[in-house]
């Protein structure tokens, strides 16, 4: 029986090099990817940087990936491989383009200042302008609007505006009436609402992700503006959110959050309000960032994170593809 046992123990012996390799390329591919740095948006000469990225948008019908410089009065478009293609300068038609959206056939519909006011502008893919998109139907005890972000749903049939005045998320059509409304300070005490600042709205496949810094949290509804609930925990304790400022939604129901204050972007499963993740962090070198404005995320799993301080875009690969991304050809 000894000798049984010695030949069984020298058999595994043997094999135990074999097993520990097997076991690791299992773990290692059902293991996720987690991001990683991949690249910083670059203009195609030294000399033209971009100023203030205050937000970035990324097509998800074309892959191409949209930057508001607001310090240069630009439009700035790279191609889904981060090549600069081009620029559509301000000058007269608009000045400090404060955020845009794309609709299925190319055209922008940018949130920007005109004519010493804020206005929605359409543009298209050329940069021409096209005219202004007016909302109305405001009701009769609303304050003059104070819009801070805009997005179109993959269809591009609706508007979703953030108003700061009104402290509400206005649903219009594409010619601006508006349709409904999400108030956002609900539930908030009167100092908190003094105190409220609402950051991006972005639309990733059916559902509306709302940031909201002073609160720590994203707020996720329908196209309609029905409640998904919420993710985030307000802190500044690792895994928590203090000041998020933009959200992503991907193909596997994870939401990407980006924090201002806390300098980095995470991930959480919304379904238990649960953090997967956290990622980059404070300083300059490539990967991290500093004070981040936006994030957008595209159907590759290519996160997008802007700031204003040195206009960086910096673009993390290894994520998942965006909720509602078609399947883009190779040559597209």
């Amino acid at each position: 029986m000894r000798q049984v046992a010695r030949a069984r123990a020298a058999l595994l012996l043997a094999l135990a090099p074999a097993l520990t390799m097997a076991l690791a390329a299992a773990t290692a591919a059902s293991a996720k990817p987690e991001p990683e740095y991949s690249a910083r948006l670059r203009m195609p000469s030294r000399v033209d940087r971009l100023g203030v990225s205050r937000s970035v948008v990324a097509d998800l019908h074309t892959g191409e990936v949209f930057v508001c410089d607001s310090r240069k009065q630009r439009i700035v478009i790279f191609d889904r491989q981060g090549l600069f293609l081009y620029q559509i300068p301000g000058g007269d038609n608009f000045s400090t383009p404060v955020d845009l959206a794309v609709d299925p056939d190319g055209y922008l519909l940018a949130l920007a200042w005109s004519g010493g006011v804020q206005r929605l502008l359409r543009l298209d893919f050329d940069g021409k302008l096209l005219g202004q998109t007016a909302l109305s139907g405001f009701p009769e005890d609303a304050e003059p609007p104070n819009l801070v972000s805009i997005a179109l749903p993959p269809a591009g049939d609706r508007l979703f505006a953030l108003d700061q005045a009104n402290q509400r998320m206005w649903i219009a059509d594409r010619q601006g009436a508006i349709s409904g409304s999400v108030d956002l300070a609900t539930d908030l005490t009167e100092k908190e609402a003094r105190e409220f600042l609402l950051g991006h709205v972005d639309v990733y496949g059916d559902t509306v992700l709302v940031a909201l810094p002073t609160a720590g949290r994203v707020r996720l509804y329908d196209l309609e503006g029905r409640s998904r609930g919420a993710v985030g925990l307000k802190g500044t304790a690792p895994c928590q959110t203090a000041f998020p400022v933009a959200a992503a939604l991907g193909s596997d129901g994870n939401v990407v959050i980006v924090d201002r204050q806390r300098m980095l972007f995470m991930v959480w499963d919304p379904e238990s309000n649960r953090c997967l993740g956290e990622y980059s962090g404070i300083g300059n070198a490539p990967g991290r960032v500093y004070q981040p404005a936006d994030l957008a995320l595209d159907g590759e799993g290519r996160i997008y994170v802007s700031q204003g301080f040195e206009g960086r875009v910096q673009v993390f690969a290894g994520g998942a593809p965006a909720a509602g991304a078609p399947v883009l050809d190779s040559g597209d």
